[in-house]
């Protein structure tokens, strides 16, 4: 929206840039059944698959939009030095929350960007921005070094991430867990093959968690791969797609970040990574340059083997204690939609968004053996438009 430059300059390019800009996004949404009025997105691990209101939804919000400064230095040598600080309004009841803050060199990135272990060149390109529940976008602070291979078609990535706590918040086992303080980073490695045509990525990712269970400290080491990849065609259809898995990553994993499900207490009275994996697919096609059309298509599963003990609530909220048991989810998400450029910078567009939760446990309840699975679907129309200035 505004560039400014400085009048001191390097072969006619100046030495100091700095850039203001917006991304303008209306999030509307209808929820036609599934107990997920109460989202902003279409989170499909949100399902209470014990729920039974299918009351009908109609909600739009501006909290999506996006501010950023952008610079850039020119050093003598010719190279640059480049910072970003980027905010939106997702930060509840529309207050300001911080997106990204780095400074980028040839080789070097440090600040708050997206976590190496994701593929940050990928988004579908949906209305809805929760996106696939395998997807892998969550911002963290990191010290990243990546270089190419004498090729600069092969990239390598290392970073060191700052740990994200996720254990502490699964109510079905508190108040026996409790967070302790973390004394390792995350790491990651990443290579990429990039040509014209897009890209393929493989990441990885090793993780030394810390827990305190019945006032003890431990820890437990969680580690994941992921496989992604791009490939677009010169009228701009893309097909994009990531399969990931692993055990103690569900931090990053989109449709389970959050609930505190990296790991769990087992029979043995020690802590177990919890093991997930998923994918998850998009194509897009462009029938005229302003006229295009998207399907998405992703899964995500995870387990709980030989836990101790966790908590289910029921049809009428009452509060099902279950020892020595499994616990597994599988969370099914898929979407089509129909966008429309009338003018360069703006799309607008709507979208038919659909998920289904599922869950299997199985322990003892009251000295009685249970074995039971719920299972419940959600459908959102979401619509809106973006504009990028």
């Amino acid at each position: 929206m505004l560039t400014v430059r400085s009048k001191d300059s390097i072969n006619g390019t100046s030495r100091l840039t700095g850039t203001l800009g917006l991304n303008l996004k209306l999030n509307g949404y209808y929820d036609v059944y599934g107990g997920l009025q109460d989202s902003e997105t279409f989170n499909v691990g949100k399902i209470d698959v014990f729920g039974t209101d299918d009351s009908q939804s109609f909600k739009m919000d501006m909290y999506q939009n996006q501010a950023f400064i952008e610079g850039s230095y020119l050093q003598k040598n010719g190279k640059s030095i480049k910072a970003r600080v980027e905010f939106d309004f997702w930060g509840g009841s529309g207050h300001m929350r911080l997106r990204k803050a780095y400074v980028e060199t040839s080789h070097w990135q440090i600040g708050q960007n997206w976590n190496n272990f994701g593929d940050e060149d990928l988004w579908p390109n949906v209305m809805e921005w929760e996106g696939p529940p395998s997807g892998i976008w969550v911002r963290t602070p990191h010290i990243k070094y990546f270089n190419t291979f004498n090729n600069k078609s092969w990239i390598y990535e290392i970073s060191i991430e700052a740990p994200i706590i996720d254990y502490v918040a699964l109510g079905e086992i508190e108040p026996l867990v409790e967070e302790e303080y973390q004394n390792t980073p995350d790491l990651t490695l990443a290579g990429k093959y990039e040509k014209k045509w897009g890209h393929i990525r493989l990441s990885s990712i090793l993780r030394n968690i810390q827990y305190n269970l019945d006032g003890e400290s431990d820890n437990f080491i969680g580690y994941g791969f992921a496989l992604s990849g791009v490939y677009k065609t010169e009228n701009k259809n893309n097909l994009q797609f990531q399969i990931v898995g692993g055990k103690g990553i569900n931090a990053y994993l989109t449709s389970i970040s959050g609930l505190g499900y990296d790991g769990f207490p087992t029979r043995s009275g020690n802590f177990s990574a919890t093991p997930s994996y998923g994918s998850w697919i998009s194509y897009e096609y462009f029938f005229t340059p302003k006229f295009h059309a998207n399907a998405v298509f992703g899964f995500t599963e995870y387990s709980f083997i030989n836990m101790e003990r966790y908590v289910l609530t029921n049809e009428t909220n009452d509060e099902l204690l279950v020892i020595n048991g499994d616990y597994s989810s599988a969370h099914n998400y898929g979407l089509i939609n129909l966008m429309y450029e009338p003018f360069e910078r703006m799309t607008v567009g709507v979208e038919l968004d659909y998920g289904v939760k599922k869950i299997n446990f199985n322990g003892f309840s009251n000295a009685i053996e249970i074995n039971d699975s719920k299972e419940r679907d959600a459908m959102r129309i979401s619509f809106g438009f973006m504009f990028y200035l």
